[in-house]
């Protein structure tokens, strides 16, 4: 007979340690009740660190209960930060072997040979607008773009 054996289930939610706290959001309001009662102590006149009290407490309520997309406050902090203080400038580099980049520049020295061989032929255009908007659409579509223009192959027809 096999045995049967329980799957935990409820795994994304905090443990409730201390009454309705989990023990991270019971650690977040202790510190914050030790900064109030820092400044509490301090020389500070009582109005004005009752004004500091309570943007504190809001905050650490925010931090300890808001969730921000189902994620929590704590997060949602760490995805700004990283956004602000991060570059945001993405350039794709093709990186090829050196080997490849030699038979290029080789390739290119024998076009232009061939060009200063023959200077009174036409110059032709790489693309035309057609082709630009067919390479347009394989890059817009990774490049499963299928050419509606072009005729089925053999034994594909309608």
């Amino acid at each position: 007979m096999p045995q049967q054996y329980q799957v935990p289930q409820f795994v994304d939610v905090e443990d409730k340690i201390f009454g309705p706290f989990s023990a991270k959001q019971f650690m977040m309001f202790v510190v914050a009740f030790l900064v109030i009662g820092a400044l509490w102590v301090s020389p500070l006149p009582p109005q004005a660190t009752i004004i500091l009290a309570i943007p504190i407490l809001i905050f650490t309520t925010l931090l300890a209960f808001y969730k921000v997309n189902g994620r929590s406050f704590v997060w949602y902090l760490y995805a700004v930060a990283h956004f602000f203080f991060t570059g945001k400038k993405f350039i794709w580099e093709r990186r090829a072997d050196s080997e490849s980049i030699f038979l290029r520049r080789q390739e290119l020295a024998k076009e232009e040979e061939e060009k200063k061989a023959a200077p009174g032929t036409p110059v032709k255009k790489a693309f035309n607008e057609t082709r630009i908007q067919s390479l347009a659409r394989i890059l817009d579509t990774a490049g499963h773009a299928v050419n509606e223009d072009a005729s089925p192959p053999p034994g594909f027809e309608n």
